[in-house]
């Protein structure tokens, strides 16, 4: 079982700053909705870099996703 954190970091392309935003909603290489200081920002899985792409009032957002851990699960032996 794969487990996701539920916060990641987010860079505005245009000043390149970076925050850390809580996760609404991921879908691995689908979507990644994000909540900053109340706004929501919705982004796009873009493949050909690897990361999460949105913008909100006129500016870029990127983000890689949040940081994942696989869970192992049932007797170990």
């Amino acid at each position: 079982m794969i487990k996701y954190e539920e916060t990641c970091d987010v860079t505005c392309t245009d000043n390149g700053k970076t925050v850390t935003a809580e996760v609404m909603n991921f879908r691995q290489a689908d979507g990644l909705t994000v909540v900053i200081a109340t706004n929501k920002i919705i982004m796009k899985y873009n493949k050909k870099h690897d990361e999460y792409v949105g913008s909100m009032h006129g500016m870029e957002f990127t983000s890689k996703g949040p940081k994942f851990y696989d869970i192992k699960q049932g007797r170990q032996r």
